[in-house]
């Protein structure tokens, strides 16, 4: 009965090691995708998505579907406003997701395709407030959830009404 009890404890602690091990992997991954946010090396930030990601923008319900769609999608955006700012505000993770909230700034420059949604260029300075929930399968993000507010975006930026 104890060997039976000693291998169960060794077998706990076994597992607890290795769910510490892909949390902190997973948080090595997303300070990582923070530092190649907004910079000149989208191809290493997309070196962290699986092939086939999906990533939901709940404000507008946009899917993008695959690392093609979501460079071009990134490409925009950083493009619409090239000075961009962040600010790490929180991050956790756990074996399977991941949480990063961040607070994003900058001078809109050119238009900002959201799928569904356009914002055009105004030239307003913004700072805005976004939470993200990815999840991780066999080491690479699959799922993204991005949650902002889009009538915050549309008011920062000076969108006309209507």
């Amino acid at each position: 009965m104890e060997t039976v009890k000693e291998e169960t404890k060794m077998s706990n602690a076994a597992d607890l090691q290795e769910r510490e091990k892909q949390t902190q992997a997973n948080l090595l991954t997303m300070r990582n995708y923070f530092d190649l946010l907004f910079s000149k090396h989208l191809d290493k930030l997309l070196e962290l998505m699986d092939d086939n990601i999906e990533w939901l923008m709940v404000a507008t319900g946009d899917v993008i579907k695959g690392k093609e769609m979501l460079a071009k999608g990134a490409k925009n955006h950083w493009a619409a406003s090239p000075n961009r700012t962040k600010k790490l505000v929180n991050l956790f993770a756990n074996e399977e997701y991941a949480s990063m909230e961040y607070i994003s700034g900058g001078t809109l420059t050119g238009d900002a395709d959201f799928g569904s949604t356009k914002i055009t260029a105004t030239g307003a300075k913004y700072e805005l407030q976004v939470c993200f929930v990815f999840h991780f399968t066999n080491g690479k993000i699959d799922r993204v959830h991005e949650y902002f507010d889009m009538e915050t975006v549309k008011r920062i930026t000076n969108q006309p009404k209507g």
